[in-house]
């Protein structure tokens, strides 16, 4: 069979194994295989054709045959024999790896100095077929975007696959459309539904490979923007199957043994549905699907797929339910056998929603439910146990996601697409009914009064307004300073949900943000002229300075990434609606911005995108090296930027055929 017909057949979840795979998912096959290693050189970060592509390419440029890589092809076939033999083990792969068995047959028989140009002739081809191969089962966006869409939508192919020690929970059986596989233990067929990993090396495997926050900001760009509903709608759904006290895992687990710490990755969960419903054809006929419950009460032992099974649309109700009544619970096996640097009082969970203001909130200062979750590790400065930044009372980020997921219920009601119009909370021990638009109206009414702070604010009758022109970061934190500071939280909230805004004041915020936050590659998590600001990030540092102690600092000053995507859409959104007349400007700071992300990516080995940088984008020697979230924002701004362009091209075709 030729080269073509082999590659063709291959599904992105082929490609996956193909082209990527890191060492610690290899060893996880437990074939006995990890990436290959060159004497005098070291490791590949892939164990697939893009571990050694990245050194090829380098070598190639240059001419450079006395590189390691060429000695080691010169010595031996071993390279050529692993890229074929890790294929055969899989089905769907194995094929393709009896091509490279065979094409590489004649290594031996032609001189050994010959070997470096015949190798890298037969990749660089092999790997061109199979890039293209991958993008043609990808949206129009994708397989018909410049270079880098297309370099960042393999990131969706990098970071999603199957991993045995880290499984998704099994979706009802009444889906008849699944992915199947064989299981090599048991010889028997069960689903196949793909797990993604938060990032590169350090989340590729086991219990911290996925994330339900992770996961659910990244879905949209790796799988919604890259025209992969099928696998979008699965982890939707799985996630659901897991949903307990109201809450979608914060540590999936498997399902049966999820950790539920994280207030806003139900949010996220949320925020995806509903993307799910406007962008994939027939969305909205997921709401109708069925949810295979692993927990059917809070109380529950696990119980298998099709056991209690509700509809999605009942799921979604339970979990706006739960949070107007409020949640309040202890987490399962809290102790140091869970978490080793949580004290007693953190594993206690609360969350509820303001009566006064429809705001969500919860947490307190022992613990850290947000993305800002960086817990305190040294027992030399004094830092275990206590969070860098609770982020407790009501998150700005997660009061927008609030009010985007109550305005759609509005919505979906209105038009008949789903059937409650209300909720409960309970006052006096009694049930007082709340509708969507009430909650909604609610929030609507104090967001800018409880969180924007005026540029005539006067500094000396509050003294803890740092910056003016900014929204807060939260309302109500124990650390009450912390509601003040400026952080890159809001441009969340504005992306989802635009309406809370005013336009002007927006605008100024992001003026701010872009001013004392913007690095090279990603936001400041922190003003640097707060006192807790440090922007460099060494997890490996353990002395008396707290600040630091352990990443003490991790959310205190670092440049993440996936925030930035966040930004660059905020600013597009206001600039294409309200704002017109600062369209041209935008649309060349994200082209100047993003500009940045295309040679980060084509010079990494990995390809990929990094979780953060150190200040002033200086790399940071322990963040990941991939992370879902870092590739995905980005290609959302690039989706966004491209819908603007399309909305304004047809703006101006009417205006030229209007008499």
């Amino acid at each position: 069979m030729d080269f073509y017909s082999i590659a063709s057949k291959l599904t992105l979840n082929d490609l996956n194994r193909v082209l990527y795979r890191c060492d610690a998912e290899e060893k996880d096959d437990g074939h006995g295989y990890g990436v290959y290693n060159v004497p005098d050189y070291g490791s590949f970060v892939y164990c697939g054709l893009q571990g050694v592509m990245s050194v090829l390419a380098k070598i190639r440029p240059e001419n450079d045959l006395g590189h390691p890589l060429c000695e080691n092809l010169r010595q031996g076939d071993w390279l050529p024999g692993y890229l074929a033999k890790r294929l055969m083990f899989f089905k769907g792969t194995k094929d393709l790896g009896k091509w490279f068995e065979a094409v590489f047959t004649p290594l031996s028989q032609i001189p050994r100095y010959l070997i470096p140009c015949y190798f890298d002739a037969v990749l660089i081809g092999a790997y061109t077929i199979l890039l293209d191969c991958a993008w043609k089962q990808m949206s129009s966006f994708v397989s018909e975007g410049s270079a880098f869409v297309r370099a960042l939508a393999l990131g969706s192919i990098q970071l999603i696959g199957q991993v045995k020690t880290s499984p998704t929970p099994q979706l009802s059986p009444t889906i008849k459309d699944l992915p199947m596989t064989v299981n090599e233990s048991t010889g028997r067929r069960e689903q196949c539904i793909l797990s993604m990993a938060a990032g590169f090396p350090h989340f590729s495997t086991g219990v911290m490979r996925c994330w339900g926050r992770d996961t659910f900001i990244a879905l949209r760009g790796l799988l919604l923007v890259t025209g992969r509903f099928e696998e979008a709608r699965n982890l939707i759904l799985a996630f659901g199957g897991a949903v307990r006290h109201g809450m979608v895992p914060n540590l999936l687990g498997g399902g049966a043994h999820a950790r539920y710490n994280a207030r806003d990755a139900v949010w996220f969960w949320l925020q995806c549905i509903q993307d799910y419903c406007k962008m994939a054809p027939d969305g909205i006929s997921i709401l109708s699907m069925l949810v295979s419950r692993i927990f059917p009460t809070d109380d529950a032992e696990p119980q298998p797929p099709g056991f209690s099974e509700k509809t999605l649309v009942e799921v979604i109700q339970e979990v706006m339910q739960r949070h107007m009544e409020g949640v309040s619970f202890r987490e399962r096996y809290a102790g140091h056998g869970l978490d080793i640097n949580m004290s007693d009082i953190g594993f206690n969970v609360t969350i509820g929603i303001d009566p006064d203001t429809g705001f969500v909130f919860g947490g307190s200062e022992h613990n850290c439910g947000t993305w800002m979750d960086k817990m305190g590790e040294s027992e030399v400065a004094g830092t275990r146990g206590k969070p860098a930044t609770p982020r407790d009372g009501s998150a700005v980020e997660l009061v927008g996601l609030c009010k985007s997921a109550v305005r759609w219920l509005v919505e979906l009601y209105e038009k008949g697409q789903f059937p409650y119009d209300s909720v409960a909370k309970y006052v006096n021990g009694k049930p007082v009914k709340v509708t969507y638009k009430e909650w909604n109206d609610l929030i609507q009414a104090n967001f800018e009064k409880n969180f924007w702070i005026a540029s005539d604010s006067d500094k000396s009758a509050n003294k803890l307004i740092n910056k003016l022109g900014i929204y807060k970061d939260s309302v109500g934190a124990s650390q009450f300073w912390a509601d003040y500071q400026l952080r890159p939280n809001f441009p969340i909230a504005m992306v989802v949900a635009p309406e809370l805004f005013t336009p002007e004041n927006a605008w100024t915020a992001l003026g701010a943000v872009e001013k004392y936050l913007l690095g090279p590659l990603g936001l400041k998590t922190l003003d640097p002229d707060d006192w807790a600001y440090n922007g460099d990030y060494k997890n490996s540092y353990d002395g008396n300075d707290g600040r630091i102690a352990k990443g003490f600092n991790y959310h205190q000053g670092p440049e993440w990434l996936w925030v930035i995507g966040f930004f660059l859409r905020a600013k597009l959104h206001f600039a294409s609606t309200t704002l017109r007349d600062k369209l041209i400007d935008t649309i060349k700071l994200v082209q100047q911005v993003l500009s940045r992300h295309h040679v980060e990516i084509e010079k990494s080995p990995w390809q990929g995108l990094p979780e953060l940088t150190n200040k002033d984008g200086a790399p940071c020697p322990d963040s990941c090296e991939v992370q879902a979230w870092s590739m995905s924002c980005i290609l959302d701004a690039l989706f966004d930027m491209h819908n603007v362009f399309a909305t304004t091209e047809e703006e101006m075709a009417k205006t030229k055929t209007t008499p």
